[in-house]
């Protein structure tokens, strides 16, 4: 009777192994097709491999190949600007990683660092990139080092630390040309085009870049190398070409679903249309990459979704020692040479010791709860509704300052399209006089815009506005900084309330990237470290 008993319990095993191995290799396939389709088609890409994970039986034991699935989704989500999700899923991933898949890990680290770089923290990225390459320079993963030193380049870029990114990006062109990775050289391509610089050569690069991945199908890099493109062009001033370089890049990222990229296109697109004098397009572009960014970039979510996986991580732990425990009655039932019956019927003993005292101790912590709850819960009405009207108050401060500079902003604008319009009709006017009235004219013209710079105060009075505003906060800030200059002040001002490079330069009719200088001087002048938030620093000072 026991050896039968015992045939048949190895017979069940060997059914359920080979089922397992079958799910293993159609996962594979799964994880193979989600690569595939990764730059062509984000979304497929995504859906292939969670329909691997799916496949994969969720026993707590350490798997390969449910982590490769889980690293394919990640970047699926990267693809589809879902940032924090994606950091999310490569954090589930480590835990099924086999501590001898070194490679593995590595891939794992290296996309993280790429997605804590799209949500701007720098320096987590920066840790994380130095762990991947330290894992993959010790195994001599040529291929994959480059990936790193392109994505460290990325970062620098960030930073505005143009030349410390090129000399990275250069480093992995270079093996990835000697390897022959087309994909990877065109990515280093592309990357060589995020800032200014050789304008002609810029342009050749995006130019061989683009040869590749319309011969790859990749057609999310496609749109990519459209917007470098269109931003070159912009730096070189030739804004007709950067126009339809840009419209390229959204006819090719829209079907995509790719935020990150759309964004990128609206903001370039703004600048196009600010230097040929189309503000209200500028600043249609502005308004559209605003509202896709708040998508796209959410601290507040990245940092619960950091809690939430702490709070699994403790959840696993606890979970670990009641079967390490397990694994120990079950040990000393072997060791007595108990049948494989008795043991089963051991475990489900254990197992029901364990769930009722689980529930015993849930109902004691449960009544605990209500019995502290009860003795508190006049005193929490009382705070919640004292919360609740401060932060009504907030609310409230906080529309009435955004209705007032939305209000100072749009008539700042009016101003300046009603002074265009009068100076284009003054102009026509000229045409058809003669080469006698033409002097006389001109001076008249001349006249009429001193007069309206001597005599507009709307935009002095927006900026009067934020400077009365912040008073309290210039006086802190010569306080610590007392160097600063009076022009540095004023930009730390405009920083502080959250105006974007195009409106700083809308405001005080400066180029951006003479703002953007001006931000990389004001950075200097405060002694900030580059993984330092200017931004952030202002507000808090």
């Amino acid at each position: 009777m026991r050896k039968s008993l015992f045939i048949i319990f190895l017979g069940i095993l060997g059914v359920l192994h080979g089922k397992n191995k079958g799910q293993e290799r159609e996962a594979q396939i799964l994880i193979q097709n989600s690569w595939n389709v990764q730059y062509s088609n984000p979304k497929q890409s995504a859906y292939y491999a969670q329909q691997a994970i799916n496949l994969i039986k969720e026993d707590g034991m350490k798997n390969d190949t449910k982590a490769e699935a889980m690293l394919a989704l990640s970047n699926a989500q990267k693809f589809l600007g879902e940032f924090d999700q994606g950091i999310y899923t490569l954090y589930e991933s480590l835990e099924y990683v086999t501590p001898s898949n070194k490679k593995l890990e590595g891939s794992i680290y290296s996309l993280m660092c790429i997605l804590y770089c799209r949500l701007s923290d720098y320096q987590q990225a920066i840790t994380l990139n130095d762990k991947a390459t330290a894992i993959f320079k010790a195994i001599g993963d040529s291929a994959q080092i480059a990936g790193c030193y392109n994505s460290r380049g990325i970062i620098h870029t960030y930073l505005y630390e143009f030349d410390i990114a090129e000399s990275f990006f250069r480093q992995a062109l270079s093996i990835n040309r000697s390897i022959k990775d087309l994909k990877k050289v065109a990515a280093n391509l592309n990357n060589l085009c995020l800032y200014e610089g050789n304008t002609k050569e810029k342009l050749e690069f995006i130019q061989e870049a683009i040869t590749i991945n319309r011969n790859l199908n990749s057609n999310w890099s496609l749109a990519e190398n459209y917007n470098n493109m269109g931003k070159q062009y912009f730096y070189a001033k030739n804004y007709s070409l950067a126009l339809k370089a840009l419209e390229q890049a959204h006819e090719i990222a829209k079907p995509l679903g790719a935020k990150d990229l759309i964004c990128d296109n609206y903001e370039y697109s703004s600048w196009v249309y600010a230097a040929l004098g189309n503000y209200p397009k500028a600043y249609k572009n502005l308004q559209l990459l605003t509202n896709l960014s708040k998508e796209l970039h959410s601290s507040s979510q990245l940092r619960n979704i950091e809690q939430e996986i702490n709070k699994k991580k403790i959840l696993e732990q606890r979970q670990a020692a009641e079967l390490k425990e397990q694994a120990y009655e079950i040990e000393l039932l072997k060791r007595n040479q108990y049948t494989t019956l008795i043991i089963f019927l051991s475990l489900i003993i254990v197992c029901i010791f364990v769930y009722k005292w689980y529930k015993r101790k849930k109902r004691m912590e449960l009544m605990e709860a209500q019995y502290k709850l009860k003795q508190s819960e006049k005193e929490i009405v009382e705070l919640k509704v004292r919360q609740q009207e401060l932060e009504l108050q907030a609310a409230q401060n906080a529309l009435n300052n955004s209705r007032q500079e939305t209000t100072n902003f749009a008539v700042f604008l009016q101003s300046r399209n009603e002074l265009l319009d009068k100076i284009r009709e003054m102009i026509k006017e000229g045409y058809r006089l003669n080469e006698n009235e033409i002097s006389v004219h001109l001076k008249k013209i001349n006249a009429f815009i001193k007069q309206h710079q001597n005599g507009d105060k709307t935009n002095s009075a927006l900026l009067l506005s934020i400077e009365e505003k912040n008073q309290e906060f210039l006086v802190r800030l010569t306080k610590l900084h007392p160097n600063l200059t009076i022009g540095e002040k004023h930009l730390a001002t405009l920083l502080r309330v959250n105006l974007s490079t195009k409106d700083i330069a809308m405001l005080t009719g400066t180029m951006p990237k003479t703002i953007n200088m001006n931000r990389y001087r004001l950075r200097k002048a405060l002694g900030l470290l580059p993984e330092d938030e200017l931004v952030k620093y202002l507000q808090e000072i």
